[in-house]
């Protein structure tokens, strides 16, 4: 099966939820081992960003495991053995994740040198395989669902992936998609989500953004 021209995926999204993962994951380690030894106040406000950030990418993954891998292989069959090599991915990333937050039971309960230093080695590790497949996935996946998958069928994994983000974190949440990406991708996003939340953004969600990276990083946001 091909997607005709006019109902084909706009996968432009996914890259731009794969920049802030990017991102984010990539300043975990350095978060951590920004924690001074015994400041456990710090260290939960990092963990519980962690926190955030594992429970989206669980439900990002989630929703390609139930409803994106199953297609590919069903209408690419010859592209079986890319497609296996992403799930095994996914697997590895989880267990990376998993393993960074029993890491961070410790680390928030202790705030010592050692649990500090024991997290941000696995959060690179995670950084590093997440990169990985985020390069892979844009490179080869993304040209094939842009093939074989239909807009419906492509939605409906847009919207697994949003449904895993606690409403009350959607506004930080998109705050921290924008930030980054470029300015110009920012408003093309902006442009195509519906009016209601465009005007939450505009009223609401600023400040919530604001509010939230300077609890994170402790400085405005550029």
């Amino acid at each position: 099966m091909t997607a005709t021209t006019t109902d084909r995926p706009d996968t432009a999204e996914m890259v731009f939820v794969h920049n802030s993962f990017r991102k984010q994951f990539g300043n975990l380690p350095g978060l951590v081992r920004g924690v001074a030894p015994g400041d456990r106040a710090r260290a939960a406000v990092v963990v519980d960003f962690l926190g955030g950030l594992t429970t989206a990418l669980h439900h990002h993954h989630e929703g390609e495991d139930e409803l994106m891998w199953p297609l590919l292989l069903e209408r690419a069959p010859m592209d079986s053995a890319l497609i296996l090599r992403m799930e095994e991915q996914h697997e590895r990333i989880a267990e990376l994740y998993r393993s960074a937050e029993r890491s961070a039971d410790s680390f928030t309960a202790h705030a010592d040198a050692g649990s500090r230093d024991a997290l941000a080695e696995t959060l690179t590790e995670l950084n590093d395989a997440l990169g990985e497949h985020l390069h892979d996935e844009e490179v080869h996946i993304l040209p094939l669902v842009e093939r074989v998958m239909t807009v419906p069928e492509w939605e409906e994994l847009a919207e697994r992936g949003r449904a895993g983000i606690p409403k009350d974190k959607l506004l930080a949440f998109l705050g921290f998609l924008l930030d980054a990406n470029t300015p110009e991708r920012g408003r093309d996003m902006l442009a195509k989500s519906p009016l209601p939340a465009r005007l939450a953004w505009a009223v609401l969600g600023r400040r919530a953004f604001r509010k939230e990276y300077r609890r994170v990083y402790g400085v405005e946001p550029a």
